[in-house]
Parts: C-alpha cells; structure tokens; sequence
C-alpha cells in the first residue's frame, strides 16, 4: 500500500509538471504600462491622420498602404480594455477605408478616415478619463 501512494504521488507530481511547462515556458507579456497605452494612441493618432493627408493629396497608392498598414500595427499595440471597443471600431472603419481605397473610392476611404481619426481621438479622451 505504502508503494501504491508513492506511484500515485509521483504520477501526479509528473502530471503537474507537463501540465505547467508550457505556461511557464509561453511566457505571459506584461500588460503595457499607461505610459506605453498613451504614447501607443498618440502615435496611431498621428499615423492615421498621416494616412488621411495622404489620401486628399492624392499620393501613390504604394505610400498611402504603408500608411495603412503601419496605422493597423500602431493601433494594435493599444492594450487599455476599457477603450478596446472603440479601438476595434476604429480599426474596423480603418479596413473599410482601406478596401475602398483599393478598390479607387478615394471619397469614400476620405470619408472613412475623418472618421478613424475621430474615432482614436476619442479613444485617447476614454483613456485620459481613466484613473489608475
């Protein structure tokens, strides 16, 4: 009986230890600091009024899809859940405005992209109100 509880304990110990492994080994990020949120909404800011400048001056497509893309992976960076909903809303707006930019509606990626920049604007007014 004495060896049963040895192999059971064992058998568990061993179990635990592939069971935490990869969780250990994944390595959870930390959460970005307020510092990094607020200087990551800024930067989108800029980048998509950059993109939207782009657009009214009639740049080369080329340029203008580095914008978009550079905006995207800016605004991904924004880890704040209480502004998460406005942010997704923006960058959904923003895929929109690219789609028709591609497709040669630059009226209305203009008229999509007056409205990303208002959206992150107010993003950066949700996180500002924000007490941490």
């Amino acid at each position: 009986m004495d060896l049963f509880k040895k192999v059971i304990l064992a058998l568990f110990v061993s179990i635990s230890m592939f069971a935490i492994s990869p969780a250990v080994m994944a390595g959870v990020p930390e959460p970005a600091s307020r510092e990094e949120v607020i200087e990551s909404i800024e930067n989108t800011i800029k980048l998509s009024e950059q993109t939207l400048a782009a657009i009214i001056a009639n740049e080369s497509k080329k340029s203008v899809e580095v914008l978009f893309k550079a905006t995207r992976k800016e605004s991904k960076k924004i880890e704040s859940t209480p502004v998460e909903r406005t942010r997704s809303k923006a960058s959904q707006k923003m895929g929109k405005a690219r789609l028709a930019y591609k497709k040669g509606h630059s009226e209305k990626a203009e008229e999509l992209m007056i409205r990303v920049v208002e959206l992150f604007k107010k993003v950066q007014e949700i996180h500002n109100r924000l007490d941490y």
